[in-house]
């Protein structure tokens, strides 16, 4: 009896997918679709159809593992911001304002964790600024979509959600062309922001690269006038360790001879906005290591050896106990006070480079893991023994304790809550533990799929009409000025 629940507990999950009947599209969820459709249209003049396809090969294995309809739809809410919160923070380690995660912030200067978490729950797509502000018929469409109630919707495919990340990481990476026209400026090679820029020297552009990397490091507040403090800036980086390697990271995009124009300058300050994340996660792996040596493979440190530790040239371990514990960082067991390296390293005090739209932050590796699970099965769970098997196959540890992830029927369901802390406990470097924010938000998540699921499987048996339910920034290179000199400058 129990192998044939299992075994019906699989079915249940592939009846998610496939063999549902078609909803009937009503005539204003078409008019949704055709203004979802025009504006992206629109969102994607300057998105190559290659980087579309290269944002939707990154998201198919996790769209797979998401409840879908007879035609292969996802449910109109949950999903897409799910889907591009994992996109953007697996591909490029950025935290997007508006798509931020329930108790994981961008922390504006001066601004305490608190006050940035102050009635902040889950963002959604039409919530992005950069979107309200670039592309606003495009969040206006997304809204109209994500506040439609469940039944009459058509939900979102995979080409739905590719598209849309794929525009809005396009805005993001625009985002960088203001701080190349500042870096002309600073470089004294132009003195008009609006006005285009002549074409310059092979040498002037690597300057202005520099200067540009240097400004995007930074963050906010930028000062882009002040081209003798900027110079200054740029020769103390010079002496520093890093400066090598960020001459290397910008010398890959600009590997030409003879005058560079302006455009073709724009084209590579994009692609170093673009590669900026991985290329700035070795600082993640290299302070992962540093808190490695400290507390073992446990995933975990003692508070005392983390804030008894020195400086690094490029992060110091300081973040007062309060932020440690109210982020979910902290935990306590038998009476001594542990910092979780996983959780510590996507906090909102290791995000770098903020500015109006979004902030870098290390890589979330959990979300490679969790592409393993479901790559393998392309479905919404799988049974018990099976999960089992795989996780033995990566050698993640407490998998044993994978029975506590599984439902009564014996399976186990990628995106619950449930699943989600085994993950911490097998795998406690990559994945975070989560916090009861980010549970009530996978609860949502779920029960959203449920009723999509419920309300087309209504429609198949026709058995009843439907009825709608009712800090501060720890990770300073050497060249950053202090907060010392940074009020004496002000004076």
């Amino acid at each position: 009896m129990a192998g044939m629940s299992r075994c019906l507990a699989v079915l249940l999950l592939l009846s998610l997918s496939d063999a549902q009947l078609m909803r009937r599209d009503s005539s204003r969820a078409a008019s949704r679709r055709s203004r979802l459709q025009g504006a992206l249209r629109e969102a994607l003049a300057k998105v190559s159809a290659e980087q579309v396809l290269v944002v939707e090969e990154s998201l198919r294995d996790s769209y797979e593992a998401f409840p879908k309809d007879a035609k292969g739809n996802l449910p109109p809410h949950s999903a897409l911001p799910v889907l591009a919160r994992a996109y953007f923070a697996k591909e490029h380690g950025w935290l997007i304002r508006g798509l931020e995660t329930p108790g994981a912030p961008i922390i504006a200067p001066g601004e305490s964790y608190r006050e940035a978490t102050e009635g902040h729950g889950a963002g959604d797509l039409y919530e992005v600024h950069a979107l309200q502000d670039k592309a606003p018929e495009l969040a206006a469409a997304l809204k109209e979509a994500a506040l439609s109630p469940v039944a009459s919707s058509r939900g979102m495919s995979l080409a739905d959600i590719s598209q849309t990340v794929a525009a809005l990481e396009q805005i993001l990476l625009e985002e960088s062309v203001g701080l190349l026209r500042a870096a002309y400026v600073l470089n004294e090679l132009e003195s008009d922001m609006d006005r285009v820029p002549a074409p310059i020297t092979v040498e002037e552009a690597h300057e202005v690269l520099l200067s540009y990397l240097i400004l995007f490091r930074h963050g906010l507040p930028h000062d882009l006038e002040d081209a003798k403090k900027h110079l200054q800036m740029k020769q103390r980086a010079r002496k520093t360790s890093e400066w090598k390697g960020m001459q290397s990271f910008e010398t890959q995009a600009l590997n030409s001879s003879g005058n560079v124009a302006w455009t073709d300058l724009k084209q590579r300050v994009m692609l170093l906005a673009k590669l900026y994340g991985r290329w700035q996660n070795r600082e993640c792996e290299d302070m992962k290591s540093t808190l490695v040596k400290m507390g073992g493979d446990s995933g975990r440190v003692k508070l005392s050896d983390f804030h008894g530790s020195p400086k690094y040239p490029q992060y110091q371990f300081t973040e007062k106990e309060e932020y440690l514990q109210q982020a979910g960082i902290l935990e306590e067991e038998n009476g001594e006070k542990y910092v979780l390296i996983a959780n510590y390293l996507l906090g909102a005090s290791n995000c770098i480079a903020s500015s109006d739209y979004f902030a870098v932050c290390c890589l979330n590796e959990c979300e490679t893991v969790l592409n393993h699970f479901e790559a393998s099965f392309e479905m919404p769970g799988a049974a018990l023994e099976q999960v089992q098997q795989l996780a033995s196959e990566l050698n993640a540890s407490a998998v044993s304790e994978l029975s506590s992830a599984a439902d009564a029927s014996g399976v186990v369901v990628w995106h619950s809550p449930a699943f989600r802390r085994w993950l911490h406990r097998a795998f406690p470097l990559q994945c975070p533990r989560p916090t009861a924010l980010e549970d009530e938000a996978v609860e949502a998540e779920l029960s959203e799929a449920k009723e999509w699921m419920d309300i087309d499987e209504a429609a198949r048996q026709k058995l009843h009409p439907l009825v709608l339910h009712p800090s501060e920034c720890t990770r300073l290179p050497e060249w950053h000025e202090t907060p010392e000199e940074s009020a004496a400058l002000e004076v």
